[in-house]
């Protein structure tokens, strides 16, 4: 018998997709949203969902543009094709990792020439040049119903897994002709998929939001006749640049007892580059910061840091599965969330704000088309912290327990 979530994976929760009557006078909902992977349908599909009201309500002769790391989902092939009918051009591109059916019927409907208004690209490795994958999750709009230039990203894929395996978050945002001007630009060069430079891309929107697109390798050398990228060193790394902006001392009405608050929720930490950031945490822990961590399947290594400074760990990563023949493990239900959550002291102001994106701590990220959304807000910061507190309290568990089972419904 197939357990919950492999039955959910291969049959997933569909939305939907009624006949369109686009509404001009719609808005897009904006803000901070996440999925509930162990609740009802509607709570499950609630990000698939916004994407999907964003297609339906696209006008003729807009344009929607997704880049995205994978993609299986049926309603919004659905939605999508309807668009692409009533005269929305349709642009499309993914990373090469794999080809979903809905990839196959959108590919035969829009196209594969970036050249044209509507095409469906699939990326050999990063798709703006060399080793690596396309891995942020964006879906922006020219226009849909009343608000222009809509931007919506975050951690979830379009795919059945990220509706009901994975917990994930989505930030949308409206009229923000800067920060979707940037992303244009970036799309370009995604749909090209040849090497470009440079390859980081800051878009700065004022004193409370800015993104960062990037492939973070810096320029390569030859050895031995072969092209190798450099990676940053700590010191170039924006993650590392972020740590050591933290000041553990917090004014009165910020942090937690006068010290500065740290949050994290990170799937992806590990090898050299998880090392050193996990390194550089506990040295903040150690400095008098009020640090605690969820990991998902975190680096071993990273662990072990992070436990010889008393950070309190937990990890939110269940239905662990052992191969019978080669012993080796996998975790079919987890947190996909990649985020830093500050409230304190950073670049010698008080704050409270929050990265988010698709930027794992782990090397990997530097191969990649990346994009990390820093919004500081009260607000903004109030609903992660919330998202951070249900993890922790219902859906975690000690590091180093590897759960058969599935969380608490």
């Amino acid at each position: 018998m197939l357990s919950v979530p492999i039955l959910a994976l291969m049959i997933g929760v569909l939305v939907a997709v009624p006949a369109v009557a686009v509404d001009k006078d719609w808005v897009p909902p904006s803000g901070v949203a996440f999925n509930e992977p162990r609740s009802g349908p509607k709570a499950r599909t609630k990000l698939i969902r916004r994407v999907i009201a964003g297609i339906n309500h696209a006008p003729k002769g807009s344009t929607i543009r997704f880049a995205m790391y994978s993609f299986d989902r049926r309603d919004v092939a659905n939605a999508l094709l309807k668009a692409h009918k009533r005269g929305v051009n349709v642009q499309l591109i993914v990373n090469d990792n794999w080809t979903s059916y809905q990839t196959v019927r959108l590919r035969r409907a829009l196209g594969t020439k970036p050249k044209k208004k509507s095409f469906y690209v699939i990326c050999k490795g990063a798709c703006r040049g060399g080793k690596g994958n396309l891995h942020m999750k964006v879906y922006a709009f020219s226009q849909t119903g009343a608000a222009t230039k809509v931007v919506m990203t975050g951690s979830g894929n379009l795919t059945n897994r990220a509706v009901s395996l994975q917990w994930n978050d989505q930030v949308t945002l409206l009229n923000q002709p800067g920060l979707y001007d940037a992303f244009v630009q970036i799309f370009r060069e995604l749909k090209r998929d040849k090497r470009v430079s440079p390859r980081r891309l800051t878009y700065n929107g004022g004193p409370s939001f800015d993104a960062l697109f990037y492939r973070e390798v810096t320029p390569t050398s030859t050895v031995n006749s072969a092209v190798q990228p450099r990676l940053p060193t700590p010191a170039q790394d924006p993650v590392m640049q972020r740590l050591r902006a933290i000041d553990c001392d917090a004014a009165k009405g910020y942090g937690i007892r006068r010290k500065t608050s740290i949050r994290i929720m990170m799937y992806g930490w590990n090898k050299k580059r998880g090392v050193y950031l996990a390194q550089q945490v506990a040295d903040l822990k150690r400095a008098g910061c009020n640090v605690a961590v969820i990991t998902s399947v975190a680096g071993g290594k990273v662990v072990q840091i992070l436990n010889r400074a008393k950070i309190p760990l937990k990890s939110a990563d269940y239905d662990y599965q052992t191969n019978l023949i080669t012993e080796e493990e996998t975790v079919n239900f987890y947190s996909h969330l990649k985020v830093l959550m500050v409230n304190g002291t950073y670049q010698g102001a008080s704050t409270r704000t929050v990265w988010t994106g698709s930027e794992n701590w782990s090397g990997t990220s530097f191969l990649n088309d990346e994009l990390i959304i820093h919004l500081t807000s009260d607000k903004v910061y109030g609903k992660y912290l919330d998202r951070y507190r249900k993890l922790w309290k219902r859906y975690t568990h000690p590091v180093g327990v590897h759960p058969e089972n599935l969380p608490p419904a």
